[in-house]
């Protein structure tokens, strides 16, 4: 099976196979890990969310925002990560965090937002991959209405891979992981 890189331009596809040792640069240290099990998150229904009716609100005001909030399909136990990539499905704009103050897509002078235009210029939406790892490393979105009318959603949808993964007992030795050249 054919592995992509982390952000290929192309259809969505795993980053690693099953028994492949992965690394995760999280909590500034690499935690180690094994793909135990890897298996399609597709676009659904369950991975759909309206985040007006998310937000306890009738319809979301002109120009208006609707402040971060968690996404409770994408909850995940300890030992598993998501691997996915997302989209409006209405004319808003959506600002993703990693927790609830590391916002995502974010240089220092700005922070992308996603839109039903990014599609258009990204057919893949390669450029909005992003991974969760891990139980209470829960992804927020934010969103934004740039429109002159209020709308009466703002549903977005995720998809992508779930990995179930196994702790490495020991840190690998790192040598033996780079190629001949790379060392």
């Amino acid at each position: 099976m054919e592995v992509a890189n982390i952000y290929d331009n192309g259809p969505i596809s795993p980053v690693a196979r099953i028994k492949d040792n992965l690394g995760i640069w999280s909590e500034n240290k690499w935690l180690w890990y094994q793909i135990a099990f890897i298996e399609p998150v597709p676009r659904s229904s369950p991975f759909m969310v309206d985040m007006v009716a998310a937000s306890g609100a009738v319809t979301f005001a002109a120009y208006g925002t609707i402040a971060k909030q968690n996404i409770p399909a994408l909850l995940m136990n300890d030992l598993e990560m998501l691997h996915l990539r997302w989209e409006p499905l209405d004319d808003v704009e959506g600002m993703l965090w990693e927790l609830s103050g590391q916002s995502r897509f974010s240089p220092r002078g700005g922070h992308a937002r996603v839109s039903l235009f990014t599609g258009l210029m990204d057919p893949y939406l390669a450029t909005t991959t992003f991974y969760i790892i891990g139980k209470d490393k829960e992804m927020m979105l934010e969103v934004r209405n740039p429109n002159p009318v209020a709308l009466p959603m703002a549903r977005f949808v995720f998809f992508g891979y779930r990995y179930i993964l196994e702790k490495l007992a020991k840190e690998p030795d790192l040598k033996t992981l780079l190629p001949a050249q790379g060392r």
